[in-house]
């Protein structure tokens, strides 16, 4: 994806950090980097993952959510397969509190689908997570998977990695505009929307292309042609305004 956008015109600014938005008192005007540099823009988008809270502060949004958006940790363990197993879709089992997929040469991700009997791990800031797989998470969702599996052999020793989820409070994406002119959002897409970018994209730039062209979003939402599906897609489903998702399981499963 990232030799595609640099195709269409996309420059990539690595190990930077922004630490301001530059804007008038309705519209954004750009970015400030750490070095001082000043990058303007007619439009920016917020894509900024766990840290799109700290991007939303600065440029003094977020008072018309009715949803929220906070950082959470998580892991995702590595065992081996149960004999047999062949690679194949994710499996979500809320019923053990756990989804599991398998992958080529035979290795097996255990991760968890928040059961009410864990604690969340919401964090404020995703620059001090633990980044260190646990011992006690590694049991507890390994052997929860040896439930539905029982040849699963659970090792003592733990192995998988930890990262920080982008979550909102009902665990669907946020692809929206906000109340600054020019600024969007493509927030809160917790663990599960990296294989809808390409999808994500282009919501994102008919949006854009829509409101920027005078259209209210906010009072008539766009709705969206698939490209290959050829089905509609209602973005007022991924408001910042809207009721909350009841049909969303409430897990990083969507």
């Amino acid at each position: 994806m990232a030799d595609a956008a640099k195709r269409h015109g996309a420059h990539f600014r690595f190990k930077e950090e922004i630490v301001a938005i530059l804007k008038s008192e309705s519209r954004v005007l750009g970015v400030r980097l750490a070095s001082g540099e000043e990058l303007t823009a007619d439009v920016v988008v917020n894509v900024a993952g766990p840290w799109s809270g700290a991007l939303n502060k600065m440029a003094g949004v977020g008072s018309d959510f009715t949803v929220e958006i906070a950082p959470m940790r998580q892991e995702v363990h590595h065992v081996d397969a149960p004999p047999g197993m062949e690679s194949g879709p994710v499996i979500g089992d809320l019923d053990v509190g756990v989804y599991m997929r398998s992958t080529p040469g035979g290795g097996f991700l255990v991760g968890g689908t928040e059961p009410e009997c864990d604690d969340m791990q919401w964090i404020e800031n995703p620059d001090q997570a633990n980044m260190s797989r646990t011992q006690d998470l590694y049991d507890a969702q390994v052997t929860r998977a040896a439930r539905r599996f029982p040849d699963l052999k659970v090792p003592p020793v733990a192995k998988g990695i930890a990262g920080v989820y982008d979550v909102s409070s009902d665990w669907t994406p946020i692809y929206d505009r906000s109340e600054l002119d020019g600024f969007y959002l493509a927030i809160g897409t917790s663990g599960n929307q990296f294989k809808n970018a390409p999808g994500a994209g282009l919501i994102m730039a008919k949006l854009i292309d829509y409101v920027e062209g005078g259209g209210d979003h906010d009072t008539h939402p766009l709705v969206v042609t698939g490209s290959h599906t050829g089905l509609p897609i209602d973005l007022a489903t991924f408001s910042r305004k809207r009721q909350r998702n009841e049909d969303s399981s409430g897990t990083v499963m969507g």
